[in-house]
């Protein structure tokens, strides 16, 4: 007798073919094989990228020399390197002096500030009757704020700024040689057929990223200025450093402006009082919504069509792999990204999934 067996499908179970679950795996792998490989070669890496950013940022300005200044392009390129130079080295160098001071200034008395302040919390909620179970949770402000840890976070950072001037040697050397062969890249690349599709995303995608970068540059000047302001005005110490860093941390989207207004609203309210504090604060939302929400989408616009989520991810990605050079990285390279999903036949989904584009709205007959 002989038994008939029959395959039954279960309609809710997705069909897989032999070899999905397998090529699945694999890609997971090479994606992580990758990813490590990036972390280890970062030594490498970034002078590179770091070096491009700086010339796609500079480019214009050596444009600017030759074009209307006549200046013949190597003297350009001199012009703007030495400019950029200048500009690098002496924020590193006003950074590492202000860190130093910074450090002394939370040395002298930041204990007996931060406890001022506690005692003053600890008295409005003793209007409340929450006094008591407050002091319970938190018996001093010594557990929230661990000051020989936020001491040797300055000093270290301080540390870092100077390392990073030797590799800011480098970066400067690569883009050197960046911009005097600019011109014959252009050259080469023009070269191309012009029916070459990749050729013609590219270029689009460079001149979004260049007029990205500029405009990016003149936000956070206006930005980091703002703060500088307002940080005077208010008489908050070190006002000149937190203008710098919000300049810097500009840079990065989304985030970067959050992160660089908690350390002059913290100064205010150690230094000063809650009044200072949450007028250091306000001033910080109006600078950013100004700049950030107002004036940056205006010359901006829907620049690169990518959804304000992936920009956080890509950043905080990013930033995990490379650390702060990486968060800077992050909106050009996650454009280059897109730009080779949108290329590939199999990955051309996922640049539709991560785009930030209108509705389509369709007319009625």
């Amino acid at each position: 007798m002989q038994n008939d067996t029959t395959s039954t499908t279960d309609p809710e179970k997705p069909n897989l073919l032999p070899g999905e679950g397998a090529r699945a795996l694999i890609t997971a792998a090479a994606a992580m094989v990758v990813i490590y490989g990036l972390q280890q070669a970062r030594g490498i890496i970034l002078p590179i990228l770091m070096a491009c950013f700086l010339a796609i940022i500079s480019y214009t300005f050596t444009s600017m020399l030759r074009r209307y200044l006549r200046f013949p392009h190597w003297l350009a390129v001199t012009f703007t390197v030495l400019a950029d130079f200048g500009i690098i080295f002496g924020i590193i160098s006003l950074f590492n002096v202000m860190a130093q001071d910074v450090k002394a200034t939370l040395e002298s008395d930041v204990t007996a500030r931060l406890m001022e302040k506690y005692n003053e919390v600890m008295g409005w909620l003793g209007n409340f009757g929450l006094e008591e179970q407050a002091r319970t949770m938190i018996a001093s402000p010594m557990d929230i704020i661990n000051v020989p840890m936020l001491l040797s976070w300055v000093q270290a950072l301080s540390g870092q700024v100077l390392s990073f001037m030797s590799t800011c040697t480098l970066v400067l050397l690569l883009m050197t040689f960046l911009l005097g062969e600019a011109r014959l890249f252009g050259r080469n690349f023009r070269s191309l057929p012009n029916s070459n599709k990749g050729k013609t995303d590219f270029l689009n995608a460079l001149r979004s990223i260049q007029r990205y970068l500029f405009i990016k540059t003149i936000a956070s000047t206006a930005t980091g200025l703002l703060a500088w302001w307002l940080c005077a005005a208010l008489e908050v110490p070190f006002a000149f450093m937190w203008g710098m860093l919000a300049l810097v941390l500009n840079f990065i989207p989304t985030i970067g402006s959050i992160v660089a207004a908690i350390p002059p609203i913290l100064m205010a309210l150690l230094m000063s009082g809650w009044g200072d504090c949450a007028l250091v604060a306000l001033g910080y939302i109006i600078i950013n919504f100004l700049i950030g929400n107002g004036i940056e989408p205006i010359f901006l616009g829907k620049q690169f069509e990518i959804a304000t989520s992936v920009v956080v991810f890509s950043v905080l990605f990013w930033g995990w792999v490379w650390g702060p050079c990486g968060m800077l990285l992050a909106m050009p390279i996650m454009v280059l990204i897109k730009l080779a999903f949108e290329n590939s036949q199999d990955l051309s989904w996922v640049a539709t999934i991560i785009e930030d584009r209108p509705p389509i709205t369709l007319k009625k007959k």
